[in-house]
């Protein structure tokens, strides 16, 4: 009985002293934030109803301390879709220089006619938001 509770302290002892250990050597996220798309790759922009087409949406981001984190793709209403790519900052240092990394949305249209897509594209001089435009046709 003594042998189990003398393991059962140098355990318990081991857990606290590892559990106070303090490692920030790994990077952190510090921020998400919608980021400018710079391109936008659709191989069709006419096609087929029930036919699923993958786009491709570009965005620039800073080297060792940014890239993409996920996307926004919403309704706006039947055929309006607004789309945003998301980057992440870590607490790295920056490196020199950028690099293209982007989302592939895959895209199934629910009824004929003409949808737009909006990619946003930044803010303009007065804190707009401005949107690239691409339209599809559905026929």
């Amino acid at each position: 009985m003594k042998k189990v509770f003398i393991l059962s302290a140098i355990s318990l002892f081991s857990l606290a002293v590892a559990s106070c250990d303090d490692n920030d050597d790994y990077q952190q996220i510090t921020d998400v934030y919608a980021t400018k798309i710079d391109s936008v790759q659709i191989p069709m922009d006419t096609m087929t109803l029930g036919v699923t087409q993958e786009m491709k949406v570009y965005s620039t981001f800073t080297k060792s301390c940014e890239g993409i984190y996920s996307y926004d793709y919403q309704y706006t209403n039947d055929s309006v879709r607004t789309v945003a790519n998301y980057a992440y900052k870590t607490n790295d240092l920056c490196g020199n220089g950028t690099y293209v990394d982007g989302s592939l949305i895959n895209f199934k249209p629910i009824k004929l006619g003409t949808y737009t897509f909006k990619f946003f594209a930044g803010k303009d001089g007065a804190g707009a938001n401005t949107f690239l435009e691409k339209k599809v046709v559905v026929e």
